[in-house]
């Protein structure tokens, strides 16, 4: 992805918030403290279009809510590893008006909106909508904040906004973005239903402060709300092969190995099953992220270097070593990574 620009971190954006809404918000919140409720209900509202789903017993209904979720993750993953940034900004943003606990509908709405060089735009239309809409809704008498939907969906945008400005800048400014969201992730506590993107939120700024066991503990409570929850999943994964727990991360994703089209994902199974050396079962991953992500935008680059490696080290096989590597040039011809790698098996 490119680097935003030096103009873009000194946005006024930071310092709008914090003084104009967070601090009055934080107050409100105090004054008006209720109780979390594990809310699967308000998830399967959201699903009501399915008339059979009201029939069925619980276990079955959550079986429908996972299945209605992978479809839609799975076409936000099409859509942006086939560089259709427009149909994805636009699809993940009307998913989650209608689902504010689909984590990569945030997660990727921001990472379309940065292709599209409209990233800074973007931020600023949400975060007028979400100081707009709060003035609306502090007038209103007896009107609770966090119970309301239109709300609740901001507050999280305005959350992964923040993670999103961490990934894309370096230097010192990265800890001030990771503290809005952690801040903005924990304000959230206090909806009456349980999203998994607020847990998946809270797991991956643990995760970056190296907080592993508050990462693990919101990880799996989002994995429990919603269990092919893609970026859930993902940070899961991270953390268990940073940690060289590589048997864990097989045994919560090979399952979803060939129903959840997310390149990134796939790419950590492959890593988890090449350092158990399950070479075959690795080569089977590494091409499934590439055949996921052909354009090279996530791990499908990553892939093919390992995959080249492996053809060369593991299998004693130059010229496929070599084929692999030329697939990365065909999509980026100025890698100086893949030019060299194929020099390197031309000499081994």
């Amino acid at each position: 992805m490119k680097k935003a620009t030096k103009k873009f971190l000194k946005s006024s954006i930071k310092t709008f918030f914090k003084i104009a809404i967070i601090a009055f918000i934080l107050n409100y919140l105090l004054i008006n403290l209720i109780s979390a409720e594990n809310g699967l209900n308000n998830t399967l509202n959201n699903i009501n279009q399915n008339k059979s789903v009201n029939n069925l017993p619980n276990s079955e209904v959550i079986y429908k809510i996972n299945e209605l979720n992978l479809y839609e993750t799975n076409k936000i993953f099409n859509y942006y590893y086939n560089e259709d940034f427009e149909k994805c900004y636009n699809y993940c943003y009307d998913l989650i008006k209608k689902d504010p606990g689909n984590t990569t509908a945030y997660v990727f709405y921001f990472a379309s909106s940065y292709q599209l060089d409209k990233l800074q735009e973007t931020i600023n239309l949400i975060n007028e909508e979400y100081y707009d809409y709060t003035k609306e809704l502090v007038n209103k008498n007896n009107q609770l904040l966090e119970s309301d939907k239109k709300y609740q969906y901001l507050s999280l945008l305005n959350a992964y906004s923040n993670l999103f400005l961490y990934y894309i800048n370096e230097g010192k400014v990265r800890t001030s973005y990771l503290e809005e969201a952690l801040n903005t992730f924990r304000n959230t506590l206090f909806f009456p239903a349980s999203y998994s993107s607020l847990y998946t939120g809270l797991g991956i700024v643990y995760y970056e402060k190296e907080l592993n066991e508050k990462a693990i503990s919101n990880l799996n409570k989002a994995l429990s709300i919603t269990p092919n929850d893609p970026i859930a999943l993902e940070y899961y994964a991270k953390l268990q092969n940073k940690l060289q727990n590589y048997q864990l991360t097989i045994s919560k994703l090979e399952k979803f190995q060939n129903l959840i089209k997310y390149p990134d994902l796939i790419f950590l199974l492959g890593y988890a099953y090449e350092m158990t050396n399950e070479i075959n079962k690795s080569i089977d991953a590494y091409n499934l992220a590439y055949e996921l992500d052909p354009k090279l935008l996530g791990n499908g680059y990553i892939a093919l270097l390992r995959l080249g490696d492996i053809y060369l080290k593991q299998k004693k096989d130059k010229e496929k070593a070599i084929q692999t590597y030329n697939l990365i040039l065909q999509v980026i011809p100025d890698s100086i990574t893949a030019k060299t790698k194929i020099e390197e098996a031309k000499n081994f």
